[in-house]
């Protein structure tokens, strides 16, 4: 049993693709019940994903639209993501407050989240632990939320996004930041009192 499950662990990564694609939708079931659509968004990071979800509580007579922005990481292989990111949410209640007796505001807040996924073919499967804070409205200031999401890729990795253009706009954003890291060097120098080609200035 130990070696298969030894064998299973090392092949595993061979049978999925990471994150290799531009847009999936799908259900999300869980501590909540809903949809949930990503879509890659490599002009911020080539793996940098916006995550639109909309469930319902199945604990509490309320749901939200929660709204995410996730940077992925390949662990293993390029095969095999975790990602972990932040958000906001607004939602709606039909929970009565028993001191007032009348209906609790609009939720409102912020969401962490923290995950793993892989993508079989066109069916991506992702398990993810998502902290949410209520800033207001709600009866319940923190609700943890855990839930496996499964989306069907309806476009593959370049299928949106031109791969030339991103690898062009990959390659400028390391020269603009490689450039105002030596513009910042250079002003760390002047105020050093250095020539800004590193020799020091001579002072009487």
């Amino acid at each position: 049993m130990t070696r298969l499950l030894i064998a299973t662990l090392l092949l595993f990564p061979l049978f999925i693709t990471a994150q290799s694609y531009d847009a999936a939708i799908g259900l999300r079931l869980g501590t909540e019940i809903g949809a949930t659509a990503q879509i890659r968004l490599p002009l911020i990071h080539k793996n940098f994903v916006a995550e639109g979800i909309v469930h319902k509580s199945l604990n509490r007579n309320e749901g939200s639209l929660t709204l995410l922005g996730k940077q992925h990481q390949n662990i293993l292989s390029r095969r095999l993501n975790i990602f972990y990111g932040a958000g906001v949410h607004v939602g709606w209640t039909d929970e009565i407050n028993t001191d007032t007796g009348e209906v609790y505001g609009r939720p409102l807040g912020i969401d962490g989240i923290l995950g793993a996924e892989a993508t079989f073919a066109k069916v991506n499967v992702s398990y993810d632990f998502k902290p949410a804070i209520n800033l207001g409205g709600d009866a319940f200031p923190v609700s943890i939320q855990t839930s496996i999401s499964v989306r069907y890729v309806i476009a593959g990795r370049n299928d949106i996004w031109d791969k030339k253009k991103e690898r062009a706009n990959s390659r400028d954003r390391k020269q603009n930041q490689r450039e105002r890291e030596r513009e910042k060097k250079r002003k760390q120098r002047i105020k050093d009192g250095k020539n800004p080609n590193g020799w020091k200035f001579w002072k009487n």
